[in-house]
């Protein structure tokens, strides 16, 4: 065994002695120690030879005349050719290299594949090559320190190049030839604090580089971490840096650099760094109040109407805070309601501590008059005034002949013109009398005209209370005397039919005296007059009557002065438009002057009077019919004349303006209506003239019922038109109209959108109408009326009918296809219809007592024997409001 151990060694010694003298390294060992000792020599005349070689190069460019060698121009002309930095080991010392292409030949095929491709990739000369100096400086450095013989010997330089690799890595290589630098960690050293960035624009010469010398250069040349990079393998290369990337001309990169924002897109930013054009925003914080720190007011003023938001910014509190104060004492708000109660604003002032005053000063600026009419009157000079006619109102109740009183008088014949032979418009006429010029108003007697009694009232000077002979003293005779004492006005009493034969003046007198009206008969201050209408007895006696109470009163006014006075009645004309019938209190009313109204102004175009004459000018107590106005005035609003239109249009501009602010507020749903689950009748009425619109609206909200209401949507002057059916169509409206009519163009559209129109002429028709129509929406109350009764005796089961129930019949009568309840022991168990009635397998209508059926009840099978079947009908009775 040791034998063969021996002769296996021994074999082993031989073959790593062939192998060692075929691999050469002996003579490995013998040229490493012969390049330790030329180790300094190469090292300094490495950098001296390649700056040689450059300065060749840059003389054949730069100057022409000098004659380049064959090598040189040869070296110039031929192909650039990748050398490997590394050569191989083993390659023999004695190899002489001739040109380039053989040595990168050999070097390549030694070397593995990755680091073929790397080393092909790269070059070292450019970056050994860093020339930024201008041609001239070059020129004279290179002349003082390079000398001409390398340039005549470029072999020199091909043939110390590899000892140069060799020996700058002797300790990096192993016997295979690979790099240490696969195993080693990379470092690099930290960039000199005198690179400075290069300029952000490059001038068309070359920069100035700071001058160095060439072993400086040579110096920090192998210390750049960029010339190992094709002996480093890839996954451990630097990518940050690149080749190139150590030139001072070059721009340096921002790491972080900036968003692409839409100012680049449309070329709004410049791309520099340095300016920085966006600032950043300061994010705004909301302010914090301290309730602690806000000092709230004792005293302020406010004007009305004023919204809840309005008050509480006013009183430097929250909208909560001061409906939640209202919600405590009953009273429910939201921030958008309107409060135009002084007491109210007051109450809450007080609650919070602050004492509040009503500010009325704009609504000072806006009232051109500050005085009424009586008062202007007196305060004028006594020279000015003149005697002006008495303004007499009959008023009295209806179908009492104050219309035909005044016809007899003024020798017309209104009456006969009127519908339903009853007053239904406010009347101003001017009547020549024996005595003198007297204004008389008609006013309308029903109960639904109590407005206008109302204005009539307050405009006349004496009230004419004509009270039927033969009815005496009714409602609205009451409500007429109450009118006049509140307006304190003379009341003189006209006892009207005394032609009749029933007529009796003592009952009439009685009646005066109940309501503190005293006639002069029984020795009161009362005057009565006995007149007949129709016969014309007692008119004049009543016209000295109405002289001697206007002597009395001393009536006078100043015609010399700007007219005031106030709206009988006004009404929507199709050709001339707002049209209004006026009375002229003080002053003088002329042509082309302006007028201005609670909410419209105009300018006098026309004026007529009572019989249709144009009319140049109105004086005191005189009624006319104008045209020329912006909108309808309301029926009592009073006129007064200012400079011209455009103040005028200036008045009402702001007047509206203020109106408006209130204008958008919704009107707030009933909530007891809801609650009570109460239905509600909506309308849209139309009239001829405003005083009627007043007066239908009036009589239609008078109605009152637990069940149901009515709620107006729209109220206006004119005849009815398309916009009025959208309306009713859209909300489920009734349209009521009252002596108009409907637009021609607008008939279809009633037809096509099924709108419910009524018209009337008689107010109390309409009001009539619209408690039918309310009653109308409320559910019938239904009556159970009982027919009869029978007992179940037998029960028999078919199959195609279900159960048929045997019956004796011990009460009224059973009817076929009625209601019927089945009961046991006094209990409904079902109600249903009876649909099937036989007796003795005929079909019947009914059964009466005491006799047996066969009955057929549908959709109920369980009745049992000894239940009771009762038959009764369902009577519906209309609901009364």
């Amino acid at each position: 065994m040791e034998k063969a151990k021996l002769t296996k060694n021994l074999k082993l010694k031989i073959k790593n002695a062939q192998l060692t003298k075929a691999a050469g390294l002996d003579k490995l060992k013998q040229k490493l120690a012969q390049a330790g000792s030329s180790d300094t020599k190469n090292s300094s005349e490495k950098p001296s030879a390649k700056v040689a070689e450059k300065v060749v190069k840059k003389k054949s460019v730069v100057d022409p005349s000098v004659s380049a060698t064959p090598e040189s121009v040869s070296s110039e002309t031929s192909p650039r050719r990748i050398r490997a930095k590394n050569r191989s080991s083993f390659v023999s010392e004695d190899l002489e290299v001739s040109s380039p292409v053989p040595v990168d030949s050999d070097t390549t095929s030694s070397m593995p594949p990755v680091e073929e491709e790397i080393a092909s990739s790269t070059d070292s000369e450019p970056e050994v090559i860093e020339v930024t100096q201008p041609p001239i400086e070059e020129k004279s450095e290179v002349v003082t320190k390079v000398p001409p013989t390398p340039l005549k010997e470029p072999e020199v330089v091909v043939k110390k190049d590899p000892p140069k690799s060799v020996v700058g890595i002797k300790s990096n290589f192993g016997p295979t030839g690979k790099h240490i630098n696969h195993l080693l960690a990379k470092t690099f050293k930290a960039p000199k604090k005198e690179d400075k960035p290069a300029p952000k624009e490059r001038s068309g010469q070359a920069q100035a580089k700071p001058q160095q010398s060439s072993e400086a250069s040579s110096e920090n040349k192998p210390h750049s971490p960029n010339n190992n990079r094709s002996s480093q393998p890839f996954y451990r290369r630097d990518t940050s840096k690149k080749p190139g990337s150590d030139f001072r001309d070059r721009a340096k990169k921002d790491d972080n650099p900036k968003a692409f924002t839409g100012r680049d897109r449309y070329g709004l930013n410049d791309g520099s760094d340095d300016d920085k054009w966006r600032k950043k925003r300061v994010q705004k914080t909301k302010k914090h109040y301290d309730e602690h720190t806000i000092q709230r007011p004792t005293h302020i003023k406010v004007p009305l109407p004023i919204t809840i938001k309005d008050l509480a910014a006013e009183m430097k509190l929250k909208a909560s805070e001061l409906i939640q104060k209202m919600f405590i004492h009953g009273m429910t708000y939201v921030v958008n309601d309107v409060l135009d109660n002084e007491t109210t604003v007051q109450f809450i002032g007080l609650e919070f501590g602050c004492t509040i005053d009503i500010d009325s000063s704009e609504q000072d600026k806006l009232c051109i008059e500050s005085n009424t009419v009586k008062e202007e009157i007196q305060e004028t000079d006594p020279s000015k005034l003149i005697i002006r006619p008495p303004i007499v109102a009959f008023m009295g109740h209806v179908d009492h002949g104050k219309t035909t009183l005044i016809d007899s008088l003024r020798k017309s014949n209104i009456a006969a013109v009127e519908a339903g032979a009853i007053t239904q418009h406010m009347g101003a006429f001017c009547c020549s009398t024996p005595v003198g010029n007297i204004t008389i108003l008609d006013t309308p007697g029903h109960e639904a005209f109590s407005a206008m009694r109302a204005r009539g009232a307050e405009v006349c000077d004496i009230v004419v209370l004509v009270v039927a002979g033969d009815e005496g003293i009714k409602e609205q005779t009451l409500e007429a005397v109450k009118h006049a004492r509140a307006a304190n006005i003379t009341i003189v009493v006209a006892i009207n039919k005394c032609d009749k034969p029933n007529f009796n003046a003592e009952t009439i007198y009685r009646q005066l005296s109940e309501i503190n009206l005293l006639p002069e008969a029984w020795g009161g201050t009362t005057v009565t007059v006995n007149t007949s209408a129709k016969t014309g007895e007692g008119l004049p006696e009543l016209l000295e009557m109405l002289a001697l109470q206007a002597e009395v009163l001393e009536l006078k006014a100043n015609p010399s002065a700007r007219a005031r006075g106030i709206v009988i009645e006004s009404e929507l004309h199709k050709g001339l438009g707002a049209v209004a019938t006026i009375l002229v209190q003080n002053g003088t009313l002329h042509l082309g002057e302006a007028l201005v109204f609670n909410d419209c102004y105009g300018k006098v175009k026309t004026m007529h009077d009572e019989h249709n004459r144009l009319m140049k000018v109105a004086s005191p107590s005189v009624p006319a019919l104008i045209t020329g106005l912006s909108s309808m005035p309301k029926a009592g609003d009073p006129f007064v004349v200012v400079k011209n239109e455009k103040i005028a249009k200036d008045i009402i501009g702001a007047r509206l303006a203020g109106q408006q602010k209130f204008a958008l507020q919704k009107k707030r749903p009933n909530f007891d209506a809801m609650l009570q689950n109460k239905k509600i009748l909506k309308l849209i009425i139309k009239a001829d003239v405003q005083g009627s619109i007043e007066a239908l609206a009036s009589s239609i909200l008078k109605i009152v019922s637990d069940k149901v209401s009515a709620e107006i949507l729209s109220n206006s002057v004119g005849e009815i038109s398309e916009s009025d059916i959208r309306l009713a169509a859209a909300s489920k409206a009734v349209i009521i109209g009252f002596h108009t009519g409907i637009e021609s163009h607008a008939e279809s559209l009633i037809k096509s959108l099924g709108v419910k129109v009524q018209l009337f002429n008689i107010i109390y028709h309409a009001v009539d109408a619209v408690k039918e129509m309310m009653t109308a929406l409320l559910d019938p109350i239904a009556e159970e009326k009982n027919l009869g009764s029978a007992e179940i005796k037998e029960t028999f089961k078919s199959s195609q009918l279900g159960t048929i129930y045997g019956c004796l019949v011990s009460e009224g009568v059973m009817t076929r296809n009625q209601k019927v309840r089945v009961v046991r022991n006094n209990d409904v168990l079902w109600k249903g219809t009876l649909s099937s009635l036989k007796r003795i397998k005929e079909d019947v209508k009914e059964v009466k007592k005491g006799l047996e059926c066969g009955i057929l009840l549908e959709g109920y099978q369980n009745a049992q024997v000894g239940d009771i079947l009762q038959c009764y009908e369902v009577i519906y009775h209309p609901q009364k409001l």
